[in-house]
């Protein structure tokens, strides 16, 4: 194991986590990345005594459509639960939703659906202070504010309208409370908009499955319109035909599935290229769009869906009112401090 992964580990289980001594930690990983569960076990282990491992195929064969008796008991009792596996298609709605639910219900939860060992070389080596820093900034800013706007040179044209009544929240990393749930990497503010309308062009990634499936959309953006916060089918293109006919067909799935869900600022400023894995893509500084579920427990929204799946724009330029705090991907620290 080389050392920036066991940097890594030890960021995940002390800094991120801050696991005690009196403490009951749970790791659920699966064949595909159980060396990285290993490595948070180790460190959960040099802190606390009761650690306990599952390992998903031991269960059930993937992808899961329940969450398994035997690890939903484990976790009435835990303090922390971390999950380190990889995503698969539908079980977010059955699988991994209830195991975030029940994991805060009790405890914390710290959530690494897809995380490698390139992302454990690279998001997971950022000092989460000082992204917390920015990131409490940037929520400050955001909250105070009526509007956004987000330009990008791949012809993005947007502006978001934000309501007092849904919340923002800042995605620090550190996790150290009953009831916090975040996901690692770590590193932005979302909420869920009012309403959001312009031209959205996705030239970073798609969430969900369709990154594993189709990565970078540098070559073969997805271009559409947004009108009254929902995708607008009859402008929705895509070089991609195979792409554009399943991402039609996911945006249908349920009422809200079109709907934009989340708008969030990326604020992990030790990220310094897009590396087509959504859990740290998200985090890239920039700007991130996502329709369906809008964290209603978190952001206050009155409206569900079983989907959720982001896009990830390039190089924003981003205005909250008519201040500026970011051109082509870069804060403007001026402008930031100034404001907070």
């Amino acid at each position: 194991m080389d050392e920036l992964v066991l940097k890594a580990g030890r960021t995940i289980v002390e800094t991120c986590s801050r696991l005690m001594p009196s403490e009951k930690a749970t790791i659920i990983t699966d064949r595909e990345t159980h060396v990285i569960g290993q490595t948070v076990e180790r460190f959960a282990q040099e802190v606390a005594t009761k650690v306990k491992v599952h390992i998903l195929e031991d269960y059930a064969e993937r992808p899961l459509t329940f969450l398994p008796e035997e690890i939903k008991e484990d976790i009435k009792t835990t303090d922390v639960t971390y999950f380190c596996a990889q995503a698969q298609p539908g079980e977010l709605k059955d699988f991994r939703r209830p195991l975030i639910n029940l994991a805060i219900s009790v405890g914390r939860q710290i959530h690494m659906p897809g995380i490698d060992l390139k992302i454990m070389r690279t998001g997971m080596q950022a000092d989460y202070y000082k992204i917390a820093s920015l990131t409490y900034l940037v929520t400050g800013i955001a909250s105070k504010s009526k509007t956004a706007r987000v330009t990008t040179p791949g012809g993005t044209d947007l502006v978001a309208t934000f309501s007092r009544k849904l919340k923002w929240i800042p995605d620090t990393g550190l996790l150290w409370h009953r009831g916090m749930f975040g996901n690692l990497p770590a590193g932005e503010a979302y909420t869920c908009p009012e309403k959001i309308e312009g031209t959205m062009v996705v030239d970073g990634i798609l969430g969900d499955f369709f990154n594993q499936k189709y990565g970078s959309l540098d070559k073969t953006p997805v271009t559409l319109s947004l009108k009254d916060s929902r995708a607008d089918f009859d402008t929705l293109t895509c070089e991609n035909t195979d792409l554009l006919k399943e991402f039609k067909e996911y945006l249908r799935q349920d009422i809200n599935a079109d709907r934009v869900g989340e708008f969030a600022v990326g604020t992990n400023i030790s990220l310094k290229e897009v590396v087509t894995n959504l859990l740290q893509d998200e985090k890239f500084p920039g700007v991130h769009i996502a329709f369906g579920f809008p964290y209603p427990h978190e952001t206050g929204a009155d409206w569900e869906s079983a989907g959720h799946v982001d896009g990830i724009l390039r190089k924003c330029s981003v205005w909250f009112d008519d201040t500026q705090i970011m051109e082509d991907g870069r804060f403007m620290e001026k402008e930031i401090l100034d404001l907070k």
